[in-house]
């Protein structure tokens, strides 16, 4: 079973262009870590918006063990990414659904290497338990994460509901414990990483009152996504300022 690690960095003002820089060198040199299958820094909006939040970046990393997660963690080399930092949390995460893909693989499954794009069609056709491990309990914390590379001609359809879907979090908040707007690339490439109070906040949100399950209809019916992933995950444990759960 994979461990997914998503760590939060906040960085002081006069740290902002290092921080900055360090998305470039993450693409151009990424992390060699043991066990390390699947990595991204991730840059953040402000209010989930086009407006980037230069303080706010997202460490991804899903990890074959926590132990080889932690020793990375404390490692010189990702000392690196926390110098300039005033506030930094981590999220440990257990996946236990998981679908569509990221960059051509579904890196939140059991092989290591994730379903290839030419395999997504023959697994979309398995039932859906068979790709899950085992669901978390309804008393424990649940973080959910959505991502998709949006379609050029998608744009300004997608980018006029956003300050919506920021709405339909907010209105949501009794149960959200964290939320933020993430992603590789402005504007075209976009994740949103939230944590809930339990699972059954997250399905009232995603099935029930929210009006989501609309948006998700409208995203397939004007196809809105050349690529996309919906994951969620069971909340290990938190540490750091950045998280209170």
């Amino acid at each position: 079973m994979s461990l997914v690690t998503v760590t939060v960095l906040h960085y002081r003002p006069m740290a902002r262009f290092r921080a900055f820089a360090n998305m470039g060198r993450a693409l151009l040199k990424p992390f060699k870590a043991e066990g390390l299958r699947f990595q991204k820094l991730l840059g953040s909006g402000i209010n989930f918006g086009l407006v980037p939040n230069l303080s706010t970046y997202v460490f991804l990393g899903v990890w074959d063990s926590e132990q080889q997660a932690n020793t990375f963690l404390q490692s010189p080399h990702f000392a690196t990414l926390r110098r300039g930092t005033d506030q930094v949390g981590t999220l440990f995460l257990e996946p236990y659904h998981a679908h569509g893909l990221w960059d051509g693989v579904n890196p939140f499954t059991e092989n290591s290497d994730g379903p290839t794009l030419r395999q997504r069609t023959a697994n979309s056709e398995q039932p859906q338990a068979d790709r899950r491990s085992p669901v978390a309990d309804n008393s424990s914390p649940v973080a959910v994460l959505t991502r998709a590379t949006i379609r050029t001609g998608a744009l300004p359809d997608f980018w006029r509901h956003v300050p919506a879907a920021r709405q339909r979090l907010l209105d949501h908040k009794d149960n959200l414990l964290f939320a933020i707007g993430v992603g590789e690339r402005p504007i075209t490439q976009q994740c949103t990483i939230s944590v809930w109070r339990n699972r059954a906040a997250v399905e009232q949100f995603a099935y029930r009152q929210s009006g989501h399950k609309e948006v998700v209809r409208r995203t397939r019916d004007k196809r809105w996504y050349d690529e996309e992933l919906f994951a969620r995950f069971r909340v290990i444990r938190a540490e750091g300022f950045t998280f209170s759960l």
